[in-house]
């Protein structure tokens, strides 16, 4: 897979859509009815991973943001626009509604100029009432800037969601790990894009540029842990995490299309960090998540679709640019983040304008 190193593309993400514009319906399914879907969230700013507190009942989302008004590394791809837009979004049932607030913000982002396919704060991670985040990686060198708060870049932060003075906390250095030791010798890039906290207190992160895992132990030591080899003549660009019923660590990867789904989701011992397995098959993945019947949940960026693989039956929900996958553990009802390449304003895809960024729920799926 072809990369570029400005603040945009560093996500392992690319910018140009291969695959049409998904409409907004649900399909497929199983048990004789279609899974029905609820738009929960709208309005947010490239929608990514999501993560739910099984303690406190919590949905947060961590959004990438829109950019800002700075714009550099114009090229063949266009220009990069850099701001302070990044956040993380809790989403709750309040008052007979689905209601939404950014319980932290102005967190650096860079996107198209119209705000769409950006990258900032891409993971999000919530457990036992603890909240975590993970921001891209930009090199001084592409003209961000590196006074505070653009120092978070390529770090682990451990997030406050009640509001304290600072909200996002430096916790771990995740992209020194790839400039100190390049675990994949393919080349020196570094885009943490998802986090998982474990229940023994480290936090594995995935590190889409540099195709492997890095764990950050309960003192914020961090330290290479899993590398993904190449296959089909791409490197692997983990982007997802989840942990199983099995209590295996689980990561999709990107290495994937539409047209030749051969993206893995590869099964790793949490423990030591060692590859136990894979499952084939699927579009370039940017989520997944289990049940606890140990149904898995792939959501597939350009295919338009999250897949649940349930005792080796695979059925879809067409979803438009899927993101990031949670599932509640007390009722089962599916999360998904959907037009994940747009902000709140939308973006031009093929000629035509998207809708804004959104976070769906999936009944009877």
């Amino acid at each position: 897979m072809r990369k570029r190193t400005s603040f945009v593309v560093a996500t392992g993400v690319a910018l140009v859509a291969t695959a049409g514009l998904a409409p907004a319906t649900a399909s497929g399914g199983h048990g004789g009815g279609k899974p029905v879907v609820r738009v929960i969230a709208t309005g947010l700013d490239n929608p990514r991973q999501l993560s739910y507190d099984h303690d406190t009942g919590q949905l947060y989302v961590a959004e990438a943001g829109r950019g800002g008004k700075k714009c550099i590394g114009e090229g063949p791809e266009g220009e990069t626009c850099v701001g302070l837009s990044s956040a993380v979004t809790r989403i709750y049932w309040a008052q007979g509604a689905w209601q939404h607030h950014r319980v932290v913000q102005g967190l650096p982002s860079g996107a198209a100029p119209d705000g769409g396919f950006a990258t900032g704060l891409d993971g999000v991670s919530a457990l036992h009432g603890e909240l975590w985040g993970v921001e891209t990686y930009a090199p001084p060198e592409a003209g961000v800037p590196t006074t505070p708060p653009w120092n978070k870049l390529g770090k682990l932060l451990r997030i406050d969601p009640g509001g304290g003075h600072d909200k996002a906390r430096i916790a771990a250095d995740i992209s020194a790990v790839e400039f100190r030791y390049n675990p994949h010798k393919a080349s020196v890039e570094s885009n943490p894009y998802a986090v998982l906290a474990l229940p023994d207190g480290r936090r594995i992160v995935a590190d889409a540029a540099g195709n492997d895992l890095v764990v950050v132990s309960p003192k914020g030591k961090a330290r290479p842990f899993t590398v993904f080899p190449d296959h089909d003549r791409n490197q692997s660009v983990p982007t997802s995490l989840a942990l199983g019923p099995d209590g295996n660590l689980y990561v999709g990867e990107l290495n994937g299309e539409a047209q030749k789904p051969t993206a893995r989701v590869w099964k790793v011992d949490p423990r030591t960090g060692r590859i136990l397995g894979w499952k084939s098959g699927f579009g370039s993945i940017t989520g997944i998540a289990f049940n606890d019947s140990g149904d898995l949940y792939v959501s597939q960026l350009f295919t338009g679709a999250v897949t649940k693989v349930s005792h080796g039956k695979r059925t879809n929900v067409k979803v438009p640019f899927p993101a990031g996958v949670a599932v509640d553990p007390y009722d089962g009802k599916v999360y998904v983040s959907a037009w994940s390449v747009a902000d709140r304003d939308a973006t031009v895809m093929e000629g035509k304008k998207t809708p804004g960024g959104q976070v769906w729920k999936i009944l009877g799926f």
